[in-house]
């Protein structure tokens, strides 16, 4: 068992159906249903030695293992994962040798050390001089990184002086660099700011974890319902290692509720709320699934629009996805609502997800494009009274963003015809979403960009009818599914329907209860009501639109 695929609920066979069991899990989950992360269950690992569920942690990280020595997805997706996995395992074995675990019954000191071992081989494997790899642009990975080979350099200093059975290649001398893109000298401001009893912005909260002491109680940093922005790891460095259990008690809840469903293991963002409930709802009502949207999902949508702009979970600072994905779902509804509350984002060319992020978003825009078009068009009767309220002004400023949009994405497409975005490490999801929204607006160029990515799409699929870029998923099947059947391009080409029919059959034929980690935050995740909600829609599409194909084929 690795960390590679998270389980979900098995499903009925019949897509509607099977959707409404979907939902009826958002419900039923208010905190999201998301897979554990290796890096996180690190983190949490080394910095909560308190906390129950030790064994659990570290059989966790054993198991995720690969024969390589590398934890995580390949390339530099392994680093942040691999450093921060050898780093715990590094921290329980000093510990169960000086008898410091509150803990220690299961451990064997043997398979402990073997393991860092094998990490510690691969993390040089990773950062060979002649081919180094390079960090991906999952959240503050740059900050990450040099953190995580501080604190590994340190445990080899000490074996230098206290060799250790098992790591006796990793005597004197030896050292990790940090990967290429780490950036050692911010995060030494962050932690100069935060010693000296500053604030730092309330988006390095979620990585509070990489600052060291200085964020046990850190004052400027504000929990909300316990969990410092989202993550158990930083939740358990504002903590600390001793923490006041009963002062602090929510806090403590909060770390326990996160490890429970995965047996001492933690996912590396919790809660999701919104965001999953958006995403999940939005992909199967935007493929025409006839589900039953439970009515107080979609209030709490709405009063929290009605107060501005939101957030994807309780904690994070609001965004423009997130705000934008459901607007757009709302409109679908026939409830639809002002974009205005998106005017705080735009940029000269493009919108943002926040102000001062540092890669934009193609997906994010793709979102915001889909609200304002949908907004306009869903509810004829409703827009035109929009419309006739409206000021000259925001009626020019819709269009006008409508417009400014479009041609970012279109300019964002690479050369092949996908696209790819900072939230995902797959280019099928980009790519999915960017044409989806491009799919609903006129225009030559957006009818190109559109064509391409179908012939993209066509182009990449694998012999067994999936696609996927380190095999064939069932998620990266389901968008390229919904590339080749929501636009009106693929619905009219017969190459494109008989190639989401193909895979349609590799996802009826799959183990369809696991999703593998492609979704970017600290590590890769697995949303994984989002992911069976969006192969369930594919499903649903293939059963429209390419039943007369399937019927005549030889």
């Amino acid at each position: 068992m690795t960390n590679r695929a998270a389980r979900s609920p098995r499903a009925p066979h019949t897509p509607s159906s099977a959707a409404d069991g979907v939902l009826a899990g958002l419900t039923a989950h208010p905190l999201g249903q998301t897979s554990a992360s290796v890096y996180e269950t690190g983190r949490v690992t080394t910095l909560a030695p308190w906390l129950p569920g030790l064994d659990g942690r570290v059989g966790f990280l054993l198991d995720a293992q690969h024969p390589d020595g590398t934890w995580g997805a390949p390339g530099g997706y392994a680093i942040v994962p691999t450093l921060s996995a050898t780093e715990a395992l590094l921290t329980v074995l000093s510990r169960h040798r000086s008898r410091s675990l509150p803990d220690a019954a299961g451990l064997d000191a043997g398979r402990l050390a073997a393991a860092a071992a094998r990490g510690l081989s691969a993390l040089r494997g990773l950062g060979d001089r002649n081919d180094p790899a390079r960090l991906p642009d999952t959240v503050a990975a740059e900050l990450i990184a040099p953190a995580l080979v501080a604190l590994v350099n340190a445990h080899l200093d000490r074996l230098a002086h206290d060799p250790v059975t098992g790591l006796d290649a990793w005597g004197p001398g030896a050292r990790l660099v940090p990967p290429p893109g780490a950036d050692p000298e911010t995060l030494a401001r962050v932690r100069a700011r935060l010693e000296a009893g500053g604030d730092i912005p309330p988006k390095l909260w979620h990585s509070l974890e990489i600052v060291g002491d200085p964020a046990e109680a850190a004052g400027s940093v504000r929990p909300t319902a316990g969990a410092v922005c989202c993550s158990p790891a930083a939740t358990a460095a504002w903590l600390g290692p001793r923490p006041d259990t009963g002062r602090l008690a929510s806090s403590v809840a909060y770390l326990n509720a996160a490890a429970a469903p995965h047996g001492g293991a933690v996912p590396s963002v919790l809660p999701i709320t919104d965001f999953e409930r958006i995403w999940a709802v939005g992909t199967l009502v935007g493929a025409g699934v006839d589900v039953r949207v439970p009515p107080s999902l979609l209030a709490d949508l709405e009063e929290r629009l009605a107060a501005g702009a939101i957030a994807g979970a309780p904690g994070l600072p609001p965004d423009a996805d997130t705000t934008s994905a459901g607007l757009a779902l709302l409109s679908r509804l026939g409830r639809s609502h002002s974009p205005d509350r998106l005017w705080a984002f735009e940029l000269d060319d493009h919108f943002c997800c926040w102000q001062g992020e540092r890669t934009p978003s193609p997906t994010a825009n793709a979102h915001v494009l889909e609200a304002l078009t949908e907004h306009l068009r869903r509810a004829p009767a409703d827009a035109a009274r929009h419309r006739a309220a409206m000021d000259a002004a925001m009626d020019a400023a819709v269009d006008a963003a409508i417009d400014k949009v479009a041609s970012w994405l279109a300019g964002a497409q690479h050369g092949d015809g996908s696209w790819t975005d900072k939230w995902h490490a797959s280019p099928y999801y980009a790519t999915s979403h960017c044409t989806l929204a491009l799919d609903g607006v006129t225009g030559d160029r957006a009818g190109d960009a559109v064509r391409r990515a179908i012939e993209w799409t066509l182009a990449t699929q694998h012999s067994d009818g999936s696609w996927g870029m380190w095999g064939g998923t069932a998620e990266e099947t389901a968008y390229a599914v919904h590339i080749l059947l929501r636009t009106r391009p693929g619905r009219a080409d017969a190459r494109a329907r008989r190639a989401a029919a193909r895979g349609g059959r590799f996802l009826r034929g799959r183990d369809t209860g696991r999703h593998p980690a492609l979704w970017q935050d600290k590590d890769l995740y697995a949303p994984t009501a989002i992911c069976e909600a969006t192969r369930l829609a594919a499903l649903h599409l293939v059963e429209e639109h390419t039943a007369a194909d399937e019927e005549t084929r030889p």
